[in-house]
C-alpha cells in the first residue's frame, strides 16, 4: 500500500495454526463466501503459529461479521481480529 493511502476495505488479522493447506482453506472460505481479497499478508509460521493480514473489499459490518464467524469455525483459525 502506498504511503497515505487509506484501505478501501476492512483488514483482518487471523491467527491460525501453521499446518498444510490452512491457508488454502482459509483462501476457499474467503472465495466461497464471494469476498474480493485486494492484499493477503502471510508471515513465517513462529510457535507452530502464523500470522495473517487479509484486506476485503468491503465495509459492510454485517457481512464482516459473518466472515469473522465463518473463519473462526474453521479448525485451522484461532483469532480473528478486526483492525479497520
Amino acid at each position: 500500500m502506498k504511503p497515505g493511502r487509506h484501505p478501501a476495505g476492512a483488514v483482518l488479522r487471523l491467527d491460525a495454526l501453521a499446518t498444510p493447506l490452512a491457508v488454502a482453506r482459509i483462501a476457499s472460505i474467503l472465495a466461497h463466501r464471494r469476498f474480493d481479497v485486494v492484499t493477503m499478508d502471510i508471515a513465517a509460521p513462529v510457535d507452530g503459529m502464523r500470522s495473517i493480514i487479509i484486506e476485503v473489499d468491503t465495509t459492510d459490518d454485517i457481512r464482516l461479521r459473518q466472515l469473522g464467524n465463518f473463519l473462526n469455525r474453521s479448525s485451522d483459525v484461532v483469532e480473528v481480529f478486526r483492525l479497520t
